[in-house]
């Protein structure tokens, strides 16, 4: 882009300066000099030498064969002439030729054409019965150029001439400054336009031109795209965030009510509790402690993976181990124990380089995400598998599926299905996962129809 309106700006210079010249050559000429194009060639050197051609002996005069050929070839006719300037010998000669020449003559019929010829005049040195000879050649074979230089013209040059040529310059620079203005400073301000109408978030694309600009336009017209999709997410965002702030805070209400109430309980003197309530207010206390405390680390580890300041400690893990563990955790809790999960993998062991405690975050998340957002009857699959220096993990369900509104948005931050229950989770599980599985190298997808089920495929290198 550089180079292209460099070189635009060096040719319209140079194109300025060579039309200025132009056109003040054209002007002085017109002032100081008199054209008078008579002629093309020049055949004066030729009639100068033609001397040779002509023999005179005791008052004869022949002409060679050479001379006669040259006549000929070129159509030209020969008169020698006298001391007197008579006709004493003639060759070629149209009718109506003088015979006699003043000086005068001589002199008019050699500067300027007289009918049909240029007529040149030539002396003879080494005769003394003779004096000279004209050639005459006809105008298609020689032509007489005379240039005058009129002192008059030049005197007077000074100083209307002067100021006439610095006038055309001024004209021609005007001309150019327009031509610029015209084709350069136009678009710019087409340009400067548009970008104050992005600032004011107007993100209309402009009509693409040709030219150096080209460029300038299809890069203000990509970034008008993007900054109207980056507005549309932020205003997105700032929704979701919103909502996600009115949950989180009935989410921390709530816990907190109850720590607060039984607190209050436990620490006044006028109530009678026994040791066993005492226990289970306590327990109660706990329970909503470690869910206040969860959410503040989901929000923690969030801020950390988005931002790259978590460190990722990789050591050699067994998936197949760490996934058949977390199932029989999931197992063994009282309320999933009648839940159906099946497990599949055809391998004894697929070993990874991983942080062990972010996989197996990212694993119970997607698990528990199966297990709470589908009913008892819901069977849940998990299979692993190794192809292509990958290890692919897939947790699918036969439950009610997600929404394909929902679907673009299942990894955002904040973000509630609208078939979830509003008093559940922080917004932040899937987020989470995908943040994960990216830092470790990996792709996540989702795939899911509304009634027929959903299936969350993530992959991790062999060997990251």
């Amino acid at each position: 882009m550089k180079w292209k309106v460099t070189r635009l700006y060096i040719t319209s210079l140079i194109g300025l300066i060579m039309f200025i010249l132009i056109v003040q050559f054209f002007a002085f000429s017109y002032l100081v000099f008199t054209y008078n194009r008579e002629g093309m060639d020049d055949p004066e050197g030729s009639v100068l030498a033609f001397q040779k051609e002509i023999t005179v002996e005791n008052g004869s005069i022949s002409i060679t064969n050479k001379g006669k050929e040259f006549l000929q070839e070129h159509g030209a006719w020969l008169q020698v002439l006298n001391h007197n300037s008579d006709e004493v010998f003639q060759m070629y000669k149209p009718k109506n030729t003088p015979t006699h020449y003043t000086p005068s003559e001589l002199i008019l019929r050699y500067k300027y054409d007289i009918g049909d010829y240029t007529t040149f005049v030539g002396k003879l040195d080494e005769s003394t019965q003779v004096e000279s000879y004209i050639v005459a050649f006809p105008s298609n074979q020689a032509l007489r150029k005379s240039v005058y230089l009129n002192f008059n013209n030049l005197f007077s040059f000074y100083p209307y001439g002067i100021l006439m040529l610095i006038g055309v310059t001024v004209i021609c620079i005007l001309l150019f400054a327009y031509i610029v203005a015209r084709y350069m400073s136009k678009p710019v301000v087409m340009i400067i336009e548009h970008i104050n109408k992005l600032k004011q978030g107007q993100y209309k694309q402009v009509p693409e031109e040709k030219g150096i600009y080209a460029e300038v336009y299809t890069n203000l017209n990509q970034l008008s795209h993007q900054l109207k999709d980056i507005n549309v997410q932020r205003k997105r965002l700032d929704t979701m965030r919103a909502e996600w702030i009115i949950n989180i805070s009935h989410d921390l209400k709530t816990p907190l009510s109850s720590i607060k109430g039984y607190s209050e309980v436990i620490g006044n003197r006028e109530y009678k509790i026994t040791a066993q309530e005492m226990y289970q207010y306590a327990e109660v206390i706990q329970s909503k402690s470690i869910y206040i405390e969860k959410l503040i680390d989901d929000l923690k580890l969030t801020y950390q993976l988005k931002n790259a300041l978590l460190p990722i400690h990789k050591t050699t893990v067994d998936i197949v181990n760490l996934t058949r563990e977390i199932i029989i955790e999931f197992m063994n809790m009282p309320y999933y124990e009648n839940r159906l999960i099946e497990f599949e993998c055809h391998q004894e062991e697929l070993i990874i380089k991983a942080d062990q405690g972010l996989i197996q975050r990212a694993t119970v998340n997607l698990l528990n995400n199966a297990l709470i957002h589908t009913d008892v009857k819901t069977l849940i699959q998990v299979r692993i598998k190794q192809t292509s220096g990958y290890t692919i993990v897939t947790i699918e369900d036969n439950g009610d599926g997600i929404n394909k509104s929902d679907l673009p948005h299942i990894f955002d931050r904040y973000f509630r299905g609208t078939n979830t229950d509003p008093k559940s989770g922080s917004g932040l599980g899937m987020a989470i996962v995908k943040e994960i599985i990216v830092a470790h190298g990996g792709e996540i997808t989702v795939e899911s129809t509304k009634g027929n089920g959903t299936k969350i495929t993530f992959q991790l290198p062999l060997e990251n």
